[in-house]
């Protein structure tokens, strides 16, 4: 598992009193986010200290999940990748940079090890597509087949 870095998911959580939604963690709170309705939400990635995905993106959380694998995609294949937010006016983007790679998500720039990248998003897709499988059963094979593309290009031992 990837500690370096950390993709953690969030649902929406619209109080019927009309309070503020919150966001609620899959991870920490698995029980209760199992019983939540849709799929608005966010996904946060902390690369050591740094937040390259700020929870603040709420949108379609599957949505999300699938702009990143198929940034990642784009990347493995062609160095570079820019793909939308679902639905927000939003883009991810992959650069490669000699052996660093420029993660921008809207007006957020990091510069990270790409092992590290693909190997946290990598986890987190699992991760989330492991909780909620109804959403997309194909969702397993192709994180597989990212892995094998980054075992291939050199990125995992």
């Amino acid at each position: 598992m990837n500690t370096a870095l950390v993709a953690e998911s969030f649902i929406a959580l619209d109080p019927a009193d009309g309070t503020a939604a919150q966001l609620v963690s899959i991870q920490r709170d698995a029980q209760r986010t199992a019983t939540l309705p849709g799929t608005r939400g966010a996904v946060q990635l902390r690369y050591h200290s740094l937040h390259l995905l700020p929870v603040e993106l709420v949108d379609d959380l599957p949505g999300i999940w699938h702009a990143l694998l198929e940034a990642v995609e784009g990347f493995l294949a062609m160095g570079s990748a820019t793909v939308a937010f679902p639905t927000l006016e939003t883009e991810i983007v992959l650069e490669s940079t000699g052996k660093l790679t420029r993660f921008t998500a809207g007006k957020i720039k990091h510069l990270v090890d790409p092992a590290e990248l693909i190997g946290g998003i990598l986890d987190g897709a699992q991760a989330y597509f492991g909780f909620a499988p109804e959403v997309d059963g194909a969702a397993a094979t192709r994180i597989g087949r990212l892995r094998a593309s980054a075992q291939a290009a050199g990125l995992f031992a």
